[in-house]
């Protein structure tokens, strides 16, 4: 990471960074939402109709105006004339955010690429779809659509968000793919206030000791389903479903509880 890469190798031979796949700097990135709370400064050699009146203005006339710099995580592209990665290969950076910008918050889309073998993912999903900051589907149903419109087979049937809503999707763990053979195997646990009102704004930037453990217990709620009964032996069916191998006595009783099943269809 971080390296010039040409054509999936590097660009002067034998010359590599270190030091850049810093992690702080990846999570940083993946929550990156500056963007869309601040206006850009255009880089230098930005094609941007503003004058460079405009810009110099904007400079000075402000202790600091966000930069195009501030806004996004840099990345050196490792695609770089890489012909099989049409869409970015002409470009010798990556500039990154949220992946809450295109619809997507839950990092779904690498998983379900046909190079990978990725049988079962546990999603938390905490976006705020609704006025009070929970997820109700929107986000991993637009997955869906996108995968749809690429092709991606791997992505199992995703309902609409009024049927996540009607049938209470949106207050407990789902699992998606039950009886679709070729796709990746998804439990789903959104963002539920369990034990604390854990529907918190984006903007919120400080949180007391009280409020962090109060969101970590209810972390936790959500990953037990709040302690019900069963729930570790049901998430054990779910991840043991796609080795191919029998499943113990009792996880058809799981799959009836948890599964959404598409229209027309059964476990």
């Amino acid at each position: 990471m971080g390296t010039n890469i040409t054509n999936g190798s590097p660009t002067i031979h034998g010359k590599c960074t270190a030091h850049y796949d810093n992690l702080g700097y990846v999570l940083g990135t993946s929550s990156d939402v500056f963007f869309a709370a601040c206006s850009v400064i255009p880089p230098a050699n930005s094609t941007s109709s503003a004058g460079l009146g405009n810009v110099l203005e904007g400079l000075v006339s402000k202790t600091h105006e966000p930069l195009f710099t501030d806004l996004f995580g840099i990345y050196v592209n490792p695609f770089y004339k890489y012909r099989r990665s049409s869409q970015v290969q002409h470009n010798p950076l990556l500039t990154l955010v949220d992946g809450g910008a295109a619809g997507q918050n839950n990092p779904i889309w690498p998983f379900i690429q046909p190079a990978r073998s990725v049988d079962v993912l546990i999603i938390n999903d905490n976006s705020a779809d609704t006025p009070d900051n929970f997820p109700n589907g929107t986000e991993i149903q637009q997955t869906y659509l996108n995968a749809q419109a690429a092709g991606l087979h791997k992505m199992p049937f995703i309902p609409d968000v009024s049927t996540f809503v009607s049938q209470g999707l949106n207050k407990r763990a789902t699992f998606f793919g039950c009886n679709e053979t070729g796709t990746t195997f998804m439990v789903w646990l959104p963002n539920v206030a369990y034990t604390y009102p854990s529907g918190q704004s984006t903007a919120k930037l400080e949180y007391t000791v009280a409020e962090t453990d109060a969101m970590i217990a209810n972390g936790n709620a959500i990953a037990t389903q709040n302690g019900t009964v069963g729930w570790p032996f049901c998430l054990g069916c779910a991840v043991k479903n796609r080795d191919g191998s029998a499943l113990p006595k009792g996880c058809n009783a799981c799959f009836e509880k948890y599964c959404y099943y598409r229209s027309g269809t059964s476990g």
